[in-house]
C-alpha cells in the first residue's frame, strides 16, 4: 500500500513540475512581441524555415512519396493550402500538413536540433504552412509561432530523456510540435495552450527507431501524421475534447519509461533561444553518420589519382555509439541505406559525395558499392567522447599497394559548435528550389532578408506572387 502511495505523490509531483515548467516558459513567451526578438534569432528562425521548407521540396522526386501523395490529392478537401512538390496542388490543410510533414522527412535533408534526439522544425513546419496559408496569416505571423513552437517541442524533447535510443522522435514528439506551433498562430491563451499540448501527447505515435534502421518506409509518414495530429488536436482543444493535466506524464513516462527533467522547461535568466542550438544538413542521410562522411571525403581529396574500387581492401570505421547502432550490410529501401552506416561510407566513396543521388534506388543493388559495403568493419571509441565531439569518427581506408589512409572528425560541420556559414546554408536552399520549385526562390529569399514589406504579407499571397 505504501508503494501505490508513495508512486501516487511521484506522479503527482512530477506532473505539477511539468506544468509549473510549461507556464513558466509560455510566461516567457507570451511577453514577447517579433520586434522584441534578437535579430540574429529572426534570422535563425526564418533560416531554418526556408532550409526545411527547401528540404520538403527535395522530395519532389521521390518515386514511392509521389505515389502516395497523388493518393492523397484524391482524396482531399477544399483547396486551401499548397502541397510544395510537383503537382503544387491545393488541398485540404490537413492533407497538406501530412503530405508536406512526409516530404519534409524523406531526403534526410532537414535541419534538426543537436541537444536532444528532435528535429523540432520539422514537427512545426508542416502544419505552420497549412494552417498560416489556409487562414491567411502573414509571415511574421507565422516566422514567430513556428519560433515559439520551436521551443517548446525542443525543451519537452529534452524533458523526457531515455536510456537507449528506442523511440523515434518523428512519431513521439510531431504531433505536440504542431498543435504548440498552431496553438501559438491560433493565438490561444496559455491555459488552452497546455491543455492542446496535452491533447496531442495522446495522439502520438510510439514509433520504434530501429524501422528507420531496417528501411521501414512508413517511418517517413510519422512526422506528416504527427502535423497533421496536432493540427486536429488544436481543434479538438477548441471543442472542449482535451486530455488531462497528467496526459505528458501518462504518455512519455509510463508509457515510454522517459525519465523527466523538468527544469529543461524553465526559461534561463538570460533566455538560450532553441533555434540557435539547431544543425543544418550537407548530406543526405543520418546525421550520426556525417562526422564519418566527412572524414572519408577528406581521404579521398589526399588520393590522386582515385583508386580503383577494388583496390581497397579494408575501410574501418571507429564511430560513437548512435553510430554503431547504424549497421544494415544489405538494406532494402532507400530510407535503409540513409540509416546504414555501410551503405552510406560505401556509397560515399562510390560517388565522392552524399547528396540525394547517392542514396536513390540504383545504388541498392549497384555491384561496387555492395563490395564496397561488405569492406567496412566498424568499431566503437573507448572511452565514449563527451559533448561536444558525442558524435565523431576516425575512417581509415587500407588499400592493396598498402597505403593507408586514415583521417578522424570529431564534429561534422552544421552544428551550433561548428556551423556552416549563412552563404553556404542558403546555397543549399538556392540549388534545392531552383531544382525542386524555383517559383519559392524569390519570396524565400525575401523573407531571409527579413523583409518587412513580405513579413507583413499573407503567405498566401506571397505564394502566388
Amino acid at each position: 500500500m505504501y508503494e501505490i502511495f508513495s508512486a501516487k505523490a511521484n506522479m503527482t509531483a512530477i506532473t505539477q513540475q511539468i506544468e509549473d515548467g510549461l507556464n513558466s516558459i509560455l510566461d516567457a513567451l507570451s511577453k514577447l512581441q517579433w520586434t522584441d526578438i534578437p535579430k540574429d534569432v529572426q534570422y535563425k528562425a526564418a533560416l531554418i524555415f526556408a532550409d526545411d521548407l527547401s528540404a520538403i521540396t527535395a522530395a519532389s522526386s521521390q518515386r514511392e512519396l509521389q505515389q502516395f501523395l497523388q493518393q492523397l490529392i484524391s482524396f482531399s478537401g477544399p483547396a486551401e493550402s499548397t502541397l510544395f512538390n510537383n503537382s503544387q496542388a491545393l488541398v485540404d490543410r490537413y492533407t497538406a500538413a501530412l503530405a508536406n510533414g512526409s516530404s519534409g522527412t524523406w531526403c534526410e535533408v532537414d535541419t534538426g536540433y543537436l541537444p536532444a534526439v528532435c528535429h523540432a522544425s520539422l514537427y512545426c513546419l508542416p502544419a505552420i504552412l497549412a494552417e498560416g496559408e489556409a487562414m491567411g496569416n502573414t509571415v511574421e505571423e507565422m516566422l514567430e509561432a513556428f519560433l515559439y513552437g520551436y521551443e517548446i517541442i525542443a525543451r519537452l524533447a529534452r524533458t523526457f530523456e531515455y536510456d537507449d535510443l528506442i523511440l523515434h522522435p518523428h512519431g513521439s514528439l510531431a504531433a505536440i510540435g504542431s498543435v504548440t506551433a498552431v496553438s501559438f498562430l491560433r493565438k490561444f491563451p496559455k491555459q488552452k495552450i497546455i491543455d492542446a499540448i496535452c491533447t496531442a501527447a495522446t495522439l502520438v505515435n510510439p514509433g520504434p527507431f530501429q524501422h528507420a534502421v531496417d528501411g521501414g518506409l512508413i517511418r517517413n509518414i510519422w512526422a506528416g501524421i504527427g502535423a497533421s495530429n496536432g493540427l486536429r488536436a488544436a481543434d479538438l482543444t477548441n471543442f472542449g475534447i482535451t486530455g488531462t493535466h497528467k496526459s505528458l506524464y501518462n504518455v512519455f513516462v509510463e508509457n515510454f519509461g522517459a525519465r523527466v527533467n523538468a527544469d529543461c522547461l524553465v526559461p534561463e535568466p538570460e533566455f538560450e533561444w532553441a533555434v540557435m542550438q539547431s544543425y543544418h544538413k550537407q548530406f543526405a542521410c543520418c546525421q550520426y553518420s556525417h562526422s564519418a562522411i566527412e572524414a572519408v571525403l577528406k581521404i579521398l581529396s589526399k588520393m590522386e589519382p582515385r583508386p580503383n574500387f577494388k583496390a581497397i581492401e579494408n575501410i574501418r570505421l571507429k564511430t560513437h555509439w548512435r553510430g554503431k547502432l547504424l549497421s544494415n550490410l544489405e538494406p532494402k529501401t532507400t530510407l535503409a541505406a540513409k540509416f546504414s552506416m555501410e551503405h552510406i561510407l560505401a556509397t560515399s566513396i562510390y560517388h565522392g559525395s552524399a547528396n540525394v543521388e547517392a542514396f536513390n534506388l540504383e545504388t541498392l543493388s549497384n555491384q561496387d558499392i555492395k563490395e564496397l559495403r561488405s569492406k567496412v568493419d566498424m568499431y566503437l571509441y573507448d572511452p565514449e567522447p563527451m559533448s561536444p565531439n558525442d558524435r565523431p569518427a576516425e575512417v581509415s581506408i587500407q588499400l592493396s599497394d598498402g597505403k593507408k589512409y586514415t583521417h578522424e572528425c570529431l564534429i561534422a560541420e552544421g552544428s551550433a559548435s561548428k556551423p556552416f556559414t549563412n552563404e553556404t546554408v542558403r546555397h543549399k536552399i538556392r540549388y534545392t528550389l531552383l531544382h525542386h520549385y524555383p517559383k519559392l526562390h524569390i519570396p524565400l529569399s525575401s523573407i531571409l532578408e527579413l523583409e518587412e514589406l513580405t513579413l507583413k504579407a499573407p503567405w498566401r499571397d506571397v505564394l502566388r506572387e
